[in-house]
């Protein structure tokens, strides 16, 4: 770093600012601070840096000492159902404390606040790391300027602002519980899905079980459904069409009046839960442990990890870890 400074016209103290990309240094200065060392091939040897990093959290006040969980289900909504956002919570709540940070909700969608609002209340009380949990449909897109934040949303729902995030591996999720389904002698398998819910995984499940279909003899092949929840002439139609022997689904479906139209001869498939634990009318049928407390857990540690190096704003290239489901009877 003395040489970096040297060549540059600059304090040591400056560059070890400019290269942790602190918001004291003017950006233009900060950026040609740090073309200076690419040119002189500066590295940082890993276990100095990670040292510095905790001297550094211990020593800026601008460090946070909570992290922000942003819920922006509105008043009236219950946080989905099907994403465990309690576990979820729980988990990233439990790593938080383990790293020494401590865990504010926001209720911002209950409180109706904008995302101007929401940044302004984060700016102003310190708050520059966050979690942006599943959200509602209506909250896809909720355009937080990330400027002077960083954070990490978890799921596939958010899709505005840009965020690294964390996410249950819905594709590998899918072909586990065909698989198992499968090894449990079941043979002509279905999907059933809404279209929102589609949307929400973008379609990775939809792909997952086209993809498992395709070693199989046409026979004991069966036409995903996409349909409303309620709608049950579609359901009929589908069940006496297709004649499944087990179900894949993410969501509770109105099977009642569907029973009535096949008559009570046709037997109900047996279904396997596709998100984080089934409603208390299919347990005792298998499905999918998403992992919600690891989701939590994981979350917390890449936000950290962010606020360490300094990084804020919205990342040029996002990553996104994904973390494989479990089978449980």
């Amino acid at each position: 770093m003395r040489h970096v400074a040297l060549a540059a016209g600059v304090a040591v103290s400056t560059v070890s600012k400019a290269l942790r990309n602190d918001p004291s240094i003017p950006e233009q200065r900060c950026r040609a601070i740090q073309a200076v060392a690419g040119r002189l091939g500066y590295r940082p040897n890993p276990l100095v840096a990670t040292l510095m990093s905790q001297m550094h959290h211990h020593r800026r006040r601008s460090d946070p000492h909570n992290i922000a969980w942003i819920d922006l289900w509105p008043a009236g909504k219950a946080s989905l159902v099907a994403m465990s956002a309690e576990p979820i919570l729980s988990g990233a709540r439990a790593r938080a404390q383990e790293l020494g940070y401590g865990i504010e909700v926001y209720p911002a969608g209950k409180d109706g606040m904008s995302p101007e609002r929401l940044h302004r209340t984060l700016t102003a009380r310190g708050q520059w790391g966050l979690i942006i949990p599943p959200v509602p449909e209506s909250a896809m897109k909720f355009p937080l300027d990330l400027r002077g934040l960083t954070g990490v949303t978890i799921g596939t729902s958010l899709h505005e602002p840009v965020m690294h995030r964390v996410s249950p591996n819905h594709f590998q999720g899918c072909g586990l519980a065909f698989e198992r389904l499968r090894a449990k002698g079941f043979r002509r398998i279905g999907l059933v899905l809404t279209p929102a819910m589609n949307e929400r995984v973008e379609g990775k499940w939809l792909g997952a079980f086209l993809t498992c279909q395709r070693s199989l003899p046409k026979g004991e092949h069966v036409s995903p459904l996409l349909a409303d929840r309620a709608d049950q002439q579609a359901i009929a139609r589908w069940l006496r069409r297709e004649t499944p022997d087990a179900l894949l689904a993410a969501e509770t479906f109105s099977w009642t009046g569907a029973d009535r139209k096949l008559g009570k001869s046709s037997a109900r498939p047996f279904v396997a839960w596709l998100m984080h634990r089934p409603p208390a009318s299919l347990r005792g049928f298998g499905g999918l442990d998403l992992r919600s407390e690891q989701l939590g857990r994981v979350a917390v540690e890449m936000v950290v990890a962010q606020i360490h190096r300094n990084e804020r704003g919205s990342p040029a290239i996002p990553h996104t870890v994904l973390i494989d489901a479990v089978w449980v009877e």
